[in-house]
């Protein structure tokens, strides 16, 4: 059964490196909030509900494509999987399924970021599986029975694995269907995972496509859809184009905050954006390419090299006090998910 309508729930609420690709162990990830404490930091909740507060500075560990396509790893981990008893695989729009002894069920998607969970959940909890942290939740209260984990490793695309009753979303118990999540996400991080040994799963595209940006809508490749992950929910007809000396402009603004999208036409990369004044000013990794984040009191721009020399970047400006300490964590949100769309072609 399609596990689709419950997942997308989640959505709506809200080269550097060869060692990368090798599965070397990385550094230890730091918060892309503030460095000095002049600036408010981000301090996820202890639950597990909110942003990721780490540096998306990882490959993608799977195709980000939906459906087939995004499940061409499948083969690669039955082997990993038949200590679980594993029967049968398949791909489908909602994931990459497997079905286990008496009647048990789960699926791998890995095509959105570790984004805020606002809606009201039955379980939500804070858990590190292969020295990784991440959240099980479950929206449902009982009777259902589907329970979910959702990693944060540090990717434009987290790794999520729900597991369930295949023929009943009443069958079963929700805490063996927890183990179950939890057991599977452990195979699919240790094999795929560089921050649990892994290596991504070959053919996985970790950049956007030299001409990604060519003749593109600014308001398309910072979309209002990507702007909702931050709480900035201004719908398509708020997003407002403009220019900059650098390339076109798209502005989403609500009372919480404003997002400016930009990318630049010029192929200068990171040199030729000049970053803005007064600004702290950190360089860094996004995904697999070099980028850059300059945050002030109420804002945090982060700036992201392609492969081109072109250079898109997200300004996300806290109005509300709630918002200020969010900067930093929002851009990169935003970005991870215009990322995405990038690399796969969704306009």
């Amino acid at each position: 059964m399609s596990r689709w309508p419950y997942f997308v729930a989640i959505a709506l609420l809200l080269t550097g490196c060869s060692s990368a690709i090798d599965g070397t162990a990385f550094r230890e990830g730091s918060a892309p909030g503030a460095s000095e404490t002049k600036y408010p930091k981000y301090k996820p909740p202890a639950d597990g509900s909110g942003f990721s507060d780490q540096v998306l500075d990882q490959p993608l560990a799977l195709p980000s494509r939906q459906g087939e396509e995004g499940c061409t790893w499948l083969d690669s981990i039955k082997p990993d999987l038949q200590p679980l008893g594993l029967i049968s695989t398949k791909g489908v729009l909602s994931g990459c399924q497997f079905v286990f002894p008496n009647n048990k069920g789960a699926q791998v998607h890995a095509y959105s970021p570790y984004s805020w969970i606002t809606q009201d959940s039955a379980v939500m909890e804070p858990v590190e599986i292969a020295g990784i942290k991440g959240r099980t939740y479950a929206f449902d209260p009982e009777p259902a029975t589907f329970c979910s984990v959702n990693m944060d490793v540090r990717a434009y695309a987290s790794i999520a694995v729900d597991a369930y009753d295949v023929d009943s979303d009443e069958a079963g118990s929700r805490a063996e269907h927890c183990e179950l999540a939890k057991k599977v996400a452990e195979v699919v991080l240790k094999k795929f995972v560089p921050l649990a040994g892994g290596k991504p799963a070959p053919g996985t595209v970790q950049e956007p496509p030299a001409e990604a940006l060519e003749d593109a809508d600014i308001c398309e490749v910072v979309k209002f859809t990507h702007t909702n992950y931050a709480g900035i929910n201004a719908g398509r007809e708020g997003a407002q184009k403009g220019e900059s000396p650098l390339g076109p402009t798209c502005t989403h603004e609500v009372a919480y905050a404003k997002a400016v999208g930009m990318y630049t036409t010029g192929m200068g990369g990171l040199e030729a954006v000049p970053p803005k004044q007064g600004a702290e000013v950190r360089n860094g990794m996004f995904g697999t390419l070099k980028a850059r984040f300059e945050q002030t009191e109420e804002t945090c721009a982060l700036s992201v090299q392609l492969s081109n020399g072109q250079v898109v970047q997200v300004d996300f400006i806290g109005k509300k006090k709630e918002a200020m300490n969010r900067t930093c964590v929002s851009a990169q949100l935003i970005l991870s998910v215009s990322m995405l769309a990038l690399i796969n072609g969704d306009g």
